[in-house]
């Protein structure tokens, strides 16, 4: 029985999902254009206190704001009055953004309002780090909502906190409301335009992440963190149900796209799902810098090779192993269900660097 000597470094990175398809293949994400991505709220299981965080990586194609500029997150009910869909409990713009006192902080800047209390009018959320768009540049935004003693909204970008808002008047601005809200990222509104941008790898949690889960999430979703409700990738295209809509790839929860209607005042009246259209998406391995190069002391993972048989232990649960050979393409996978040890079937002409990546952390094997 011969044992071939296994020489294991351990990558100092997380790498992302899919991260090494990407390197051999274009990146695919979706297309706004004058649509809207939307999650319908009424699937979330959501109360009026429920926490939630909504990342995903976007680039804009090109701005033509109209006056309130261009639209980008909001939850809105585009079936009931018009006021609730074009300026609901919770929306936000890309264009001139001023603080409290009026002061022009710049151009294609983020402004979120909130509607705070029955009968006030909205506020918008404190800059933290301003932060201007630029076309054509790939950027996580990464959008957090939870209660504390008052209710708090946070925007994260490229793992920076940028804005912070905290009620004014304690745990009475609840959110996602009313049933039938829908949240979105981009769509038209009233005097605004439309997000004209490709946006990639959304995820939906139901709680806030920390700010090290959110740079975390920038290369992979957290699929190990039960609070993951929905993750779209769509690298493997349109898998719609009869009504248009498609499942996350991980979770159960779907996503559709949006056409907003409107009236001859332009005012939004309402919603009609639409195909999606695909575009470029985003290969965060070549886009953040430092981010995934986070130091691990020591693997979690074990691994040798005997009989052309890879075997894998991780005291803490396998999910996932997807074995690379070193021109990146995929030899095998397999789904280990949690177990603590699994064995993974080589071909017989195996030989050289080989890297498996085992749950998020990868590992580059040498067999002699």
């Amino acid at each position: 029985m011969k044992t071939f000597k296994l020489h294991l470094l351990i990558s100092l990175m997380i790498f992302p999902i899919l991260s090494v398809r990407a390197n051999n293949e274009q990146p695919q994400g979706i297309d706004l254009g004058e649509y809207a991505f939307g999650i319908p709220v009424e699937q979330l299981n959501f109360n009026n206190q429920s926490p939630f965080t909504l990342s995903f990586w976007l680039n804009i194609k090109e701005f033509n704001h109209r006056e309130l500029g261009t639209q980008f997150i909001n939850i809105r009910n585009p079936n009931g009055n018009w006021i609730w869909c074009d300026f609901p409990y919770i929306h936000s713009t890309i264009g001139e953004a001023y603080d409290m006192y009026d002061n022009k902080l710049g151009d294609d800047m983020m402004t979120f309002y909130v509607f705070e209390n029955i009968g006030s009018w909205f506020t918008y959320l404190k800059h933290i780090e301003e932060y201007k768009f630029y076309p054509g540049e790939w950027v996580h935004i990464s959008f957090q909502y939870y209660i504390t003693n008052k209710a708090q909204l946070f925007v994260y970008v490229n793992g920076k906190q940028t804005l912070k808002f905290e009620s004014l008047y304690g745990d009475t601005f609840l959110m996602p409301r009313p049933a039938g809200s829908i949240i979105m990222i981009g769509g038209p509104a009233y005097n605004r335009s439309p997000l004209n941008a490709y946006i990639d790898k959304v995820q939906l949690y139901n709680k806030a992440l920390s700010q090290a889960q959110v740079i975390k999430s920038m290369s992979a979703p957290l699929i190990r963190d039960a609070s993951l409700l929905g993750y779209w990738d769509f690298e493997d295209g349109c898998m719609t149900d009869a009504d248009g809509f498609m499942k996350a790839d991980k979770g159960t929860i779907k996503a559709t796209m949006y056409k907003i209607l409107s009236n001859s005042y332009e005012e939004s009246i309402g919603t009609e799902v639409q195909p999606f259209t695909f575009g470029m998406g985003v290969n965060p391995e070549s886009v953040i810098q430092g981010v995934e190069e986070n130091n691990i002391t020591e693997s979690k993972t074990k691994a040798f090779v005997q009989n052309k048989i890879l075997n894998i232990e991780n005291a803490e649960g396998i999910d996932s192993v997807v074995v690379y050979d070193a021109m990146g393409k995929v030899m095998t996978s397999t789904n280990a269900n949690g177990a603590t040890s699994t064995q993974i079937t080589l071909p017989s002409n195996t030989k050289g660097v080989l890297i498996a990546k085992v749950n998020d952390e990868v590992i580059k094997v040498i067999c002699d």
